[in-house]
Formats: structure tokens, C-alpha cells, sequence
């Protein structure tokens, strides 16, 4: 059956406190492997390909977290918006709403997501769009595996109810921006005291809009508890180390297990020119010229990054960073870099290996080479496996001449059966 390819907006919404989480900081800012929490939130929806733009809220609380917030954002994507929340999850949610009304239109479609919950994958995201539809609200939920109870106020038992007509919902919820924005219209201040997710909200505002249920993920866990970090590190983990890893979700909608190789290449030059400093591979490297660029030119980085991209099918790093935008003047290359490899983990494309080849006849690298390996390294997916090399071309063409220096890399992986 082919879906329709619905398109949408990602709201993240990341500005509690996390009160029943204690630890020196609030638990968006928590580490989850090697990023804070709400950063694996904005790298799966800022690399899905059907979803337009990414706005993440913030605490309104504390002017340092939230411009730390924005730093984070910026590494994924500098076009990732980052506003202030509320005092409750509706009012952050309201807020972000208040500012897409001005930005979009009515009728499109807003994904709305905890961004506690980290493993939100592309399977999952597209569920979602698929089934949405105007006037309709779109929860994806997951059936108890336990028997249910029905408690009373003093924890008596009451009755046990039907398990195969529970569903406990998750995030992303979908609905049209217009719905969402009316919603909260009609309940104005009492959101905060009522309601718990979009579909609630929706349902407690009387509009008499359709819901629909789409299958959940499991692993989609919502990290609320210390206990919660280490479940989802060792999911992270066992999809780190499986090299065909098997879908855990057990629902006719999953991928099948395993995934196919595709392979990726990118090829960079920029020209040597005076009073620029050269840097490659994330390292800067003591030279009288440097290489001309928007950015900073770094060629091993932008063939990997073109490597990465080719290998996704996402284009090439002049549609993500164009040298028309100033943003990106004398940007850091390991910004694209961090850029790419989101995109491949938000697509479930999993990074295999990355060989690259320097073209310089001047300056000799082969001494620098290992400083560049441990800057790259940093900014790549483990185990993924990165090959470092520096070639001349004996005097001859441009690079032989020291008019330039070039770079080629080749990406490969493995992509999901479907996505």
C-alpha cells in the first residue's frame, strides 16, 4: 500500500525541571551517551526527510540554559529555532504553538514530542505522518502486556479492565496547527491544570475532532527516572554493537531486520591563497597559506560530509550549508560534519566505514594525520571505522603546483529496508 507522503513540522518540547529525576542538572541536560538527552530528539526529527522544521522550547527560567540549549541546537542545525516554554508542559506546548501560527500555515501538520524521549525513530515518525488528516489527532500507543486494574484512591482494587482496549500513548502526537491552536483557545489558562498530552487537550476542549491510534514503539520510552537512563543507554548500546540490527518492536508496521550497503563519495577543493589558516580534518596545521572558502574550508571535512550525504541520498553540503548564507561564514567544518552524521542516525542509516585521501604536495601531513584521526573521530558514530590518508601528485596538476588542496572520501553503511 503506498502512503501518503504528508509532511510536517516537529515541536519539541524540552523545558521542565525534572523534578523526579534529582541530579545536579535538569534532566533535558543530562548525558545519554555522549550527547545531552534533548539532543537525540532534534537529530532523529531534524533528519527525517518529511519533516520540514524543527522548533525546540526551552526553559523560561533561566536565560543560561536556554542559550546553552540554542548551542546544542546549533550543532545539529543552526536552523533550529529554540524559544522560551512555561511554567507547565500545556503552557510550553502553547507557547510553541503561538509562535508557529505566525510562521506556518493552518492546516499543517505538527508533530509535538517530549524531548525526554530519545529514540524516537524513523519508523515511528513516518507512522505518524501517515496516518494523519485533517481535523484528526494522531497517537501513537502501545498495548499493556500486563493484566489491568482499575485502582480506587486508597489503592483498593476495583475492577480489571479489558487489556486489548488500553493503549498507553507516546509522543510524537500530530495534529493541524489550526486544531491545536483552537484547542488551547477554547480551554485559554485551564490547560495546564487538565490535560497531558495533545490528544487530551483536544478531547478536553469539546472540538469533537477524530483521534487515531498508530502502533508505538517500545523502546520509545519516556526517561523520567534515574532507571530510565540506563535502559535507554543499553538500548544505544546494543544498537551500536549489532551490525544487522533486528527491530524490536513487534508491530506489522516495523522494518524487517538487517539492512542494505550504500556507499556514498565526496570530493572537495578549495585554492591556497595568503592570510587564511589552513585547516584540515578539524585541525589547524602551521603553513604560510591557508585555503579560500565561506567556511573554513576544510576539505576533509566537506568530502566527508558530501560522503555521508551521498551515501543517505541528502544531497550535497551546498543545499544544507550554502555559501550564500552568512551564518556560515568561517564556520568550524565540524559543525556540517555533526550535521551529516544526524541525518544518517535520524534515518536509521547506520555508518560503517569512512576512507579519506588528501591531495597536497605542501605542507607534508603525514605528521599531522594522527591529530586529525582524534578530532574526526570525536564527531563520528562508534564503531563506525574512519581511514586517514595524505598523497602528493608528484609536482604535477594544481595540487602538484601548491595552487590547492584536494580531498576525496568515501562513505559506506547500512540503510533500512524501509523508512
Amino acid at each position: 500500500m503506498m502512503h501518503r507522503r504528508i509532511r510536517g513540522h516537529a515541536l519539541i518540547v524540552a523545558a521542565g525541571t525534572g523534578s523526579r529525576c534529582p541530579g545536579t542538572t535538569r534532566k533535558q541536560f543530562a548525558m545519554l551517551a555522549d550527547k545531552p538527552l534533548f539532543r537525540w530528539s532534534l537529530e532523529r526529527f531534524h533528519g527525517h526527510p518529511r519533516i520540514d522544521s524543527v522548533t525546540l522550547v526551552g526553559p523560561a527560567d533561566n536565560d543560561a540554559l536556554l542559550a546553552a540549549m540554542a548551542r546544542e541546537a546549533a550543532v545539529v542545525d543552526i536552523g533550529i529555532t529554540v524559544i522560551p516554554g512555561g511554567t507547565s508542559r500545556p503552557a510550553s506546548v502553547a507557547a510553541g504553538i503561538d509562535h508557529l501560527r505566525e510562521r506556518l500555515p493552518g492546516e499543517a501538520y505538527i508533530l509535538v514530542h517530549d524531548g525526554v524521549r530519545p529514540l524516537a525513530d524513523t519508523e515511528l515518525i513516518s507512522r505518524v505522518l501517515d496516518a494523519c488528516a485533517p481535523g484528526r489527532v494522531t497517537v501513537p500507543v502501545i498495548r499493556p502486556p500486563e493484566t489491568v486494574k482499575l485502582l480506587a484512591a486508597d489503592d483498593a482494587i476495583e475492577r480489571t479492565l479489558d487489556r486489548r482496549r488500553i493503549g498507553l500513548a507516546q509522543t510524537p502526537q500530530a495534529a493541524p496547527l489550526e486544531l491545536l491552536a483552537a484547542a488551547f483557545g477554547k480551554l485559554a489558562d485551564r490547560a495546564g491544570d487538565i490535560v497531558t498530552d495533545e490528544a487530551h487537550l483536544v478531547e478536553s476542549a469539546g472540538l469533537g475532532a477524530g483521534f487515531c491510534a498508530v502502533p508505538g514503539d517500545p523502546r520509545n520510552i519516556k526517561l523520567t527516572y534515574p532507571d530510565d537512563f540506563t535502559r535507554a543507554a543499553a538500548y544505544l548500546t546494543a544498537d551500536r554493537n549489532d551490525p544487522m540490527p533486528t527491530n524490536t518492536t513487534a508491530d506489522p508496521y516495523a522494518a524487517p531486520a538487517g539492512g542494505l550497503p550504500a556507499v556514498g563519495f565526496g570530493y572537495d577543493v578549495h585554492r591556497l591563497v595568503a592570510d587564511r589558516r589552513l585547516v584540515l580534518g578539524g585541525v589547524e596545521i602551521p603553513f604560510e597559506k591557508g585555503l579560500a572558502g565561506h567556511s573554513d574550508a576544510d576539505v576533509v571535512i566537506h568530502a566527508m560530509v558530501d560522503a555521508i550525504l551521498g551515501a543517505i541520498g541528502a544531497g550535497d553540503i551546498g543545499r544544507h550549508f550554502p555559501d550564500t548564507d552568512q551564518r556560515h561564514r568561517d564556520a568550524d567544518s565540524r559543525v556540517f560534519l555533526r550535521h551529516a552524521v544526524a541525518l544518517a542516525d535520524a534515518r536509521s542509516f547506520r555508518l560503517t566505514a569512512i576512507d579519506v585521501t588528501i591531495v597536497a604536495q605542501r605542507p607534508k601531513l603525514a605528521p599531522h594525520l594522527p591529530a586529525m584521526e582524534d578530532t574526526l573521530r570525536a564527531c563520528l558514530p562508534a564503531p563506525c571505522r574512519l581511514n586517514l590518508k595524505a598523497t602528493t601528485t608528484e609536482g604535477l596538476g594544481f595540487t602538484g603546483t601548491g595552487e590547492g588542496i584536494a580531498a576525496c572520501a568515501v562513505a559506506t553503511g547500512l540503510q533500512p529496508l524501509r523508512g
